[in-house]
């Protein structure tokens, strides 16, 4: 594992956090930020969107060889760095570890005998609800065919529930990821991705005070 790997997953948190900030300037107007209150619902979905693929993406860092070894053994389109598609990412890497999803973190209290120990976070990473905020955003991102009146019927009620929606997948993805440990795995080369093994490092992520860029970024190494 070389330095470039936790230098991306940080790069990739930042640009998460932009993105949080990017909402809640909108979530905090007293009137819309671009032309209508549809529009800055449709940008904060696209921030949302964006989120969970800079998360699936930054995933591939921690365990980057175990997840090249597992595309190469799947064979068809088997060059990891050409994967284009979030959903499949985020699939493929659950096959790998189970601790492919950051893991949300608590307050960090110190035992008695001085290792640090944190408690568990205010949310769940859950597979099942990335992408689904991944797949709902997607549906707010495009045009509907307007002679399908099912279509039409569903867009009127996505549009008239979208914002309590956006507060609630921007609340559930910051009790994620503001305070979080990514784990990667050892990996032997010509071992099999499948097969678990210890975990290799943790890099600890603080987002920090809100309307900065700023982020922490603790990496710790396995003994």
């Amino acid at each position: 594992m070389d330095i470039v790997s936790p230098q991306l997953y940080r790069d990739h948190m930042i640009e998460v956090k932009r993105r949080f900030r990017a909402i809640d300037r909108i979530l905090g107007a007293k009137k819309p930020r671009t032309l209508t209150a549809e529009f800055d619902d449709e940008f904060m979905w696209l921030q949302l969107r964006q989120i969970v693929e800079l998360v699936a993406y930054s995933a591939i860092a921690a365990d980057e060889e175990r997840y090249a070894a597992l595309r190469q053994e799947q064979g068809k389109n088997a060059d990891y760095r050409v994967d284009s598609k979030p959903a499949k990412v985020l699939k493929h890497l659950s096959q790998i570890s189970p601790h492919f999803l950051p893991k949300s973190l608590g307050v960090m209290v110190t035992q008695a005998d001085g290792t640090k120990h944190f408690e568990r976070g205010p949310e769940v990473a859950v597979l099942e609800r990335f992408l689904d905020i991944h797949d709902t955003a997607g549906q707010h991102l495009h045009a509907i065919n307007p002679f399908n009146e099912e279509d039409v019927k569903d867009l009127k009620e996505r549009l008239a529930a979208a914002r309590r929606r956006i507060e609630t997948e921007t609340r559930y993805l910051k009790g994620v990821l503001w305070d979080h440990a990514k784990v990667g795995l050892q990996f032997q080369p010509g071992a099999s991705p499948r097969e678990l093994e210890n975990a290799e490092q943790v890099w600890i992520v603080k987002f920090g005070v809100p309307d900065t860029d700023g982020i922490q970024m603790l990496l710790a190494k396995g003994i």
